[in-house]
């Protein structure tokens, strides 16, 4: 899973333009742009008509989502891969104890 979110919803567009597809989705032509082009990120809320509009399976569009916000999260970070190292113990660590927070990234 190389490419970006972006990347991804650009290829599912395919040749369909992209005012077709923004209006579907109830996004302006700006907006699903920056998108596309990884700019900005769609509302979390709108996942679920991307999946449906696109025919692909809704949990892998949202690992793909949650997981480019994480790596933009640290793409500026001096030591990313340390970063990660971390929270990789920390997730098995809170999962262990059944921890549970309000989501981050709503």
């Amino acid at each position: 899973m190389k490419e970006t979110f972006g990347d991804y919803i650009r290829k599912l567009r395919g040749e369909e333009p992209i005012r077709k597809v923004a209006s579907a989705l109830l996004a302006d032509q700006s907006s699903w742009s920056k998108y596309e082009r990884g700019d900005r990120f769609p509302p979390e809320t709108m996942l679920p008509s991307i999946a449906e509009y696109f025919e692909v399976d809704m949990e892998q569009l949202r690992i793909r989502f949650i997981s480019d916000k994480i790596v933009f999260e640290l793409l500026n970070e001096d030591r990313p891969e340390d970063l990660l190292a971390v929270v990789e113990e920390k997730l098995k660590y809170l999962k262990s104890k059944r921890y549970q927070q309000a989501p981050l990234f709503k």
